[in-house]
């Protein structure tokens, strides 16, 4: 990922214009009541820029725990409501520098520092009365769990590792008392064990799959609301990762989710209909991890940010959070009656009805040099027909589009308007294999890329090496709109 900003440049004017209006003002506000908290940082400086964002489930609203120096991450909310333990990594890129600390949503108690040494502290949760903080330490020389009380003070072992292994990553059911976690043994390869608050028998409930060697195998367990299973990652291989179930009365594993890529950080939403998490998957240009749903029983993952730009570190999801809503049919728009306008070229050939379907008639832009890089783009405008802009439940885009050439660092992009922060947030980024027609496609719930006046904005972007002038052509652009079902 090149991380480039991508600037709107009217060169060449409108090439077409349908749908209503220019508005572009965006759903909601800053006190939009949040739904999750997230540790984020952005891709390109992680220790400059991370904090613990407030969202509903929509991607609205702009508050964050406060925050001072240093990366979030891991953050779980109390069960009061309000506070929040999450651990901080006070260096950049040094893990041996994270500490626990505790804050609150609405700011009424200031930042508090639980835990200080040389060593790693990370992964906390809350006991079921919150009470007790279970989190992960290697003070002793070794990563194990740990407890301390909610307010500090010295913490305890809570129980030992298997010889030359690690433990790390619980969690604490509040229902039932039990805990999981991720264990590693001697050869650093991952199952999940669980045990109850007591610590009084600890038993394996996985067996890591087929996964071999350290850092591999089964990771990130989260309970569901009954407690009856967990959710977790099963990692395979470098790159490669699996969303499983596993349920605690007979260990029998179900794979949810097996994407082109990772999973990281699942959450079951307390109406126990969907999980979140984190996604990436570079190979369709959509790298770092991005939060995102899908249906509990599995389906197609919907990214709720999908900006490229933050990746997801922690994750923890509100009781207020709501069951999703019935969706209807999804209805695919009409492309020919989108504006259409060029954001960069120096010569367009073609019309609309050459971006309808995937037939091979192909729209052309030919670059224009800026910043001593040849760039060619549009912008793409839809109306959305829905009564109201919160009726909008999934965004299904689906791009074909391929560069005359594609020597050095080259590639096509495609981003979606975010009026709440002004600017383009890049969705899908590809390096071209060839020359070929390339497929950039991505789904996205989130509503702070759709404009309060139902307007939808996409751009297709070939953003090419410093050389000879090169053309962007452009088979398809197909936008999917699923929205709430009519009462």
């Amino acid at each position: 990922m090149r991380g480039r900003p991508f600037l709107t440049l009217p060169i060449a004017g409108l090439v077409a214009a349908c749908g209503g209006g220019t508005g572009s003002n965006p759903i909601g506000g800053a006190e939009v009541p949040p739904q999750l908290l997230a540790c984020r940082a952005r891709v390109d400086q992680p220790f400059q820029f991370a904090e613990i964002a407030l969202r509903d489930e929509r991607n609205l609203g702009t508050r964050r725990v406060g925050e001072r120096s240093g990366q979030e991450r891991h953050a779980r909310l109390h069960p009061d409501g309000n506070t929040v333990v999450f651990a901080r990594e006070r260096d950049p890129d040094d893990p041996g520098s994270r500490e626990i600390f505790v804050s609150t949503l609405d700011g009424s108690r200031g930042e508090v520092r639980l835990t200080q040494n040389t060593g790693l502290d990370d992964e906390p949760c809350w006991s079921p009365d919150g009470s007790l903080i279970l989190f992960t330490s290697d003070r002793s020389g070794t990563a194990a769990l740990w407890q301390m009380a909610a307010d500090g003070g010295t913490p305890v072992a809570f129980a030992a590792p298997l010889t030359g292994g690690a433990d790390g990553e619980a969690d604490w059911h509040r229902g039932s008392d039990r805990i999981v976690w991720s264990r590693a043994d001697a050869s650093g390869r991952r199952t999940l064990w669980q045990t109850t608050g007591n610590a009084a028998a600890l038993l394996p409930l996985t067996d890591g799959g087929a996964a071999i060697g350290a850092g591999f195998g089964d990771r990130s367990p989260a309970f569901t609301p009954d407690g009856a299973a967990v959710v977790f990652v099963r990692r395979l291989a470098p790159g490669t990762s699996v969303l499983a179930r596993a349920e605690l009365s007979t260990g029998a594993v179900t794979v949810l989710l097996a994407p082109a890529g990772e999973v990281d950080t699942p959450r079951v939403a307390p109406a126990a209909d969907q999980v979140w998490f984190g996604l990436s998957e570079p190979g369709a240009g959509r790298s770092a991890f991005r939060l995102a749903s899908m249906p509990i029983a599995g389906g197609t993952p919907t990214a709720a940010w999908p900006d490229e730009r933050w990746t997801l570190n922690g994750l923890d999801l509100l009781p207020t959070m709501p069951a999703a809503p019935t969706a209807a049919a999804p209805t695919q728009l009409d492309v020919g009656q989108a504006q259409v306008q060029i954001a960069s070229a120096s010569s367009v050939f073609g019309a609309r009805s050459q971006l309808t379907a995937e037939d091979g008639q192909e729209y052309a832009l030919t670059t224009t040099t800026i910043d001593g890089r040849e760039i060619a783009a549009i912008n793409v405008r839809f109306d959305l027909p829905v009564t109201a802009a919160t009726d909008v439940l999934e965004l299904r885009v689906r791009l074909l589009a391929r560069a005359s050439r594609i020597d050095g660092d080259s590639v096509l992009r495609s981003s979606i308007y975010n009026p709440v922060d002004e600017r383009f947030d890049t969705a899908v980024e590809l390096e071209p294999s060839g020359i070929n027609l390339q497929t950039l496609a991505f789904r996205t719930s989130s509503l702070r890329h759709v404009t309060k006046e139902k307007q939808l904005r996409l751009t297709v972007v070939a953003d090419l090496a410093p050389g000879a002038r090169a053309n962007l052509l452009i088979d398809l652009v197909e936008v999917v709109l699923v929205a709430k079902a009519a009462n």
